[in-house]
C-alpha cells in the first residue's frame, strides 16, 4: 500500500513506524484514562508511565528477536538488518513474552498485584495490536495468501514487502478488525467485577484463538514449521489453553 508516509529531504517517515508509535501512544492513553475512572487503584499514575516505558523498550526487543530467528540465516548474512525494524519485522508472540516476563519482575518489585495488572492492560493490548497491524498492512508484512475473493487486496508499490501484483487476503486487516472486537467485548467485560485474572485470560484465550486462525491464511514466511503448523499456532495452542485454565480455577 503505502510503505512511506513521508519523505523530507534524507528524513523519512515510514508508516509502519508511525503506526506502531500511534498504537503505543493510544494504549497509554487508554490506560491513563482507566485509572482516573477506577475506583480501584491497581497502579498509580507514575509507576504505569514508568512500566509502559519499560514495555515499550522490551516489547519491540522481543518482537524484532523473534522475528529474527525465524529467519537466522538472513541475518547472519546481512546482521544490520537486524535494526531496519521500519521495513517491518515485528512477531507479536516475541513482544508479548517479553513484555510478560519484564511485568512480572516489576509487580514484584512494587508489590503490585499481577493478576489485576494482567486484567488492567488486555483492553489496551487488544487495541494497541488492532492499531499496529494496520502499519502491518501498509508496510505489506504478514500478507496473505493468493486469493479470488472480492475484498483481496493487490499490492503494487515497490517498497512494500508484499508479494506484488497479485491478489492476497488482507490478513493485517483480518487481524485488525478482530483484534477491535476483542477491546470492544473486553472493555464492557472488565467493568462486569470478575475475579483477578479472568479478563486477562480471556483476552489471552481470544487471541490465541482468532491467531490460530488467521495464520492459515497468511502467506509469508513463517519460519520453520511443525507438523504444518506455524510457531505462532503453536505458542496459540499453549496460551489457549492457559487461558481455560485460568478462567476455570477462577470459577
Amino acid at each position: 500500500m503505502h510503505p512511506i508516509l513521508f519523505t523530507f529531504g534524507n528524513f523519512t517517515i515510514h508508516t509502519y513506524g508511525f503506526s506502531v508509535a500511534t498504537a503505543f501512544a493510544t494504549a497509554i492513553f487508554y490506560l491513563s484514562y482507566s485509572i482516573k475512572k477506577s475506583k480501584e487503584k491497581i497502579i498509580s499514575q507514575d509507576d504505569l508511565y514508568s512500566l509502559v516505558m519499560y514495555i515499550m523498550v522490551f516489547g519491540v526487543a522481543g518482537a524484532r528477536l523473534f522475528f529474527v530467528f525465524t529467519d537466522l540465516n538472513e541475518f547472519i548474512l546481512y546482521p544490520l538488518g537486524i535494526f531496519k525494524i521500519w521495513q517491518g519485522g515485528l512477531v507479536y508472540y516475541g513482544g508479548f513474552i517479553a513484555s510478560i516476563i519484564f511485568a512480572i519482575t516489576y509487580a514484584k518489585r512494587k508489590k503490585i498485584h499481577l493478576l489485576k495488572l494482567g486484567d488492567f492492560f488486555a483492553p489496551a493490548l487488544a487495541l494497541g495490536h488492532a492499531l499496529g497491524r494496520i502499519g502491518c498492512f501498509f508496510a505489506g508484512c504478514c500478507y496473505g495468501k493468493e486469493s479470488s475473493l472480492p475484498w483481496a487486496v493487490v499490492f503494487i508499490n515497490e517498497h512494500s514487502l508484499a508479494v506484488r501484483g497479485k491478489p492476497l487476503h488482507p490478513t493485517q486487516l483480518y487481524e485488525a478488525f478482530a483484534n477491535l472486537l476483542l477491546f470492544v467485548f473486553l472493555y464492557f467485560y472488565s467493568k462486569k467485577g470478575h475475579k483477578s485474572g479472568v479478563s486477562f485470560a480471556v483476552y489471552i484465550t481470544g487471541y490465541a484463538v482468532l491467531r490460530f486462525i488467521i495464520e492459515f491464511f497468511r502467506g509469508d514466511y513463517r519460519g520453520v514449521q511443525y507438523f504444518d503448523f506455524s510457531v505462532s499456532q503453536i505458542i496459540s495452542v499453549f496460551l489457549f489453553t492457559a487461558g481455560v485454565f485460568i478462567i476455570c480455577r477462577k470459577k
